[in-house]
């Protein structure tokens, strides 16, 4: 998967959350309030995690790059 997917992924389940958010102020049933605060949080812990992975990619990428340009620049010393 790629950085923008994981943001995409990262995003929908973020709206998703949200969605259920607003559902819950209507909801007045004890047990499908618990169901809905669980998936809730699940959706909120999976998009910080997808955004956190898509962040460390790009610095890793990032510090790749940075080594190579290193690497390249001794070879021409």
């Amino acid at each position: 998967m790629t950085q923008e997917q994981m943001r995409q992924k990262a995003s929908e389940a973020r709206r998703e959350a949200k969605a259920l958010q607003k559902k819950m102020q209507t909801v007045t049933d004890s047990e499908e309030r618990k169901v809905i605060a669980r998936q809730m949080n699940e959706l909120f812990a999976q998009a910080a995690s997808l955004r956190d992975e898509a962040k460390h990619r790009h610095y890793q990428a990032e510090s790749i790059e940075r080594d190579f340009r290193c690497m390249e620049t001794n070879l021409e010393d």
